[in-house]
């Protein structure tokens, strides 16, 4: 017999509504009257129910419809039985749902959604302490599973054979009651459809038709407001930003901290933790606004995949003064130099020869990174040699142990050179910039109400990029993602600073009507 999981007597006890937890009716309402008769229920299904009490409402037209069709039944011949009939021919069909339960057993064994989730979870698990996928993607999914395991109690689905083609239909309205980001529901469909490819439809808990389908699953319409998440930060916001961690909150950390001690307050001398991970704070942001690369990839980097190069710029200034000390010392000695002044050089290409007037040191750093969503790598070129230079001294004066290739960069020296915590960075980050919103010093983005994020650093880096005009392709390729994604999701720039570009005027410019030349006669 199917299990009943929810039962309601109506019509003063002449019938019952129930909904059942298996067999072939499994999360249907049905309305169904005893008849001792035939000793047994007669039943009709009630579609359009959706609740308990919807299905109570309809009982009493659902009794009416099920004793018309007892009544306009055809009429047996007068020498059979018309009981024994009805009472076959229920027997016939109780056999065939018996052997149609009994085969989908076997092709779906049953099982708890709950526990199917998590042993789904176990073995995504698994793959992140094997290397093969990262933790934050992990969490991503754990809280995904959390929303879905919410909706399926919401609709008192248990077992994975309650699943059918139906079941899913309402989760988008169910989770725009709580959320308006359409593209976090999207997330929330894209892990469950993984789930149910690879681990329900895998295992047989669920008939393989039913993904086959292509149309299981809800869709919901992603807009471009949607995708503003992680908006970029604007160069006003970023200098306040910067200014306070380096010259206000990184340097409270060495400032003797007062504690009471038996009832007097005295001096305690500032934690050398601290101070390093303040430091570490400052330099993290720098490499994650002018890199481009994601907080995952930043925590992860190690020293053997930084090179740094001195490629060298040219100070006009300096090359003058440098010709003019030359000449000096020539004309002091009496010797006559025939050597023309320096010319005026760009000061932003590149001086590598060494022997060029006015040569200053320029540090590019190369970055060889991965990123765990694609699996390839990629090198970044970028203006932070000197951020890498001075991050090493300042680690060189809180350790002894000497740096190796394979200690990351931004390793807890406190806490056995580990990977640092992308969690506490984050925490560090939204406080930071909570404080400075409340005090009016930021802005925020022009086109975005959302708070700035670990990733708005990213952001940053890719729509100032495209202002500057650098090659979607190239950029493309240095952050890891299409062109389409470029475009889609970064591209939200302010277009009042490209203003110029489309509007300038040819002044004097003259308009030529150049002849047409006719190939032909007529």
């Amino acid at each position: 017999m199917p299990k009943i999981a929810e039962k309601q007597t109506v019509l003063n006890g002449r019938g019952s509504i129930v909904r059942f937890a298996s067999g072939t009716s499994a999360g249907n309402y049905v309305y169904r009257e005893w008849d001792n008769s035939i000793r047994n229920y007669r039943t009709k299904h009630i579609l359009e129910a959706q609740t308990m009490d919807e299905a109570i409402l309809l009982a009493p037209q659902v009794a009416i419809e099920l004793a018309q069709e007892l009544a306009t039944k055809p009429t047996a011949p007068t020498n059979i039985d018309p009981l024994n009939l009805i009472a076959r021919e229920e027997k016939l069909q109780r056999d065939k749902e018996r052997l149609f339960r009994a085969e989908q057993k076997k092709d779906s064994p049953k099982m708890t959604i709950e526990k199917a989730m998590d042993d789904w979870l176990k073995q995504q698990q698994k793959r992140v302490d094997a290397g093969a996928f990262a933790q934050n993607s992990y969490a991503h999914k754990l809280n995904c599973c959390k929303k879905i395991k919410g909706f399926l109690k919401w609709k008192k689905i248990t077992m994975t054979s309650q699943i059918n083609e139906t079941s899913f239909d309402d989760y988008c309205i169910y989770r725009l009651k709580d959320t308006d980001k359409r593209i976090l529901i999207q997330r929330e469909l894209s892990v469950l459809g993984e789930f149910i490819k690879s681990y329900l439809v895998k295992n047989k808990y669920i008939p393989a038709r039913l993904w086959l389908d292509g149309q299981f699953l809800p869709k919901i319409e992603v807009r471009q407001s949607d995708r503003d998440a992680n908006p970029a930060i604007n160069p006003e916001d970023w200098k306040v930003i910067v200014d306070y961690v380096r010259d206000v909150w990184r340097k409270e950390a060495y400032k003797p901290i007062r504690h009471n001690n038996n009832g007097v307050m005295v001096d305690r001398s500032p934690e050398a933790k601290s101070a390093w991970f303040r430091n570490m704070f400052w330099h993290w942001i720098l490499v994650a606004k002018n890199s481009g690369m994601s907080p995952e990839e930043i925590c992860k980097l190690k020293w053997k995949n930084v090179e740094i190069v001195d490629v060298g710029r040219v100070s006009n200034t300096k090359a003058q003064e440098e010709w003019e000390q030359v000449m000096g010392e020539a004309q002091a000695e009496g010797i006559d130099l025939d050597i023309e002044p320096p010319d005026l050089k760009d000061p932003s290409e590149w001086a590598t020869e060494g022997t060029e007037w006015g040569r200053e040191e320029r540090l590019i750093a190369y970055i060889t990174t991965m990123r765990a969503k694609t699996q390839d790598y990629r090198e970044i070129p970028c203006n932070l040699g000197y951020v890498f230079k001075r991050w090493r001294d300042f680690v060189k004066t809180q350790t002894d142990r000497p740096i190796k290739g394979d200690d990351y960069v931004f390793a807890q020296l406190y806490n056995e050179y580990k990977q640092p915590q992308q969690r506490r960075i984050g925490q560090h980050w939204r406080a930071i910039c909570d404080y400075l919103m409340s005090a009016g010093k930021l802005k925020g983005h022009k086109f975005s109400d959302r708070p700035y994020t670990l990733y708005s650093m990213r952001s940053t880096f890719i729509e100032n990029h495209i202002l500057r005009g650098t090659d979607a392709y190239l950029l493309a390729r240095i952050c890891g993602n299409s062109v389409a994604t470029i475009m889609q999701t970064y591209e939200r720039i302010d277009i009042r600073k490209r203003t110029k570009e489309l509007t300038d005027i040819e002044f004097g410019s003259k308009k030529g009507n150049p002849d047409t030349i006719s190939l032909f006669d007529e």
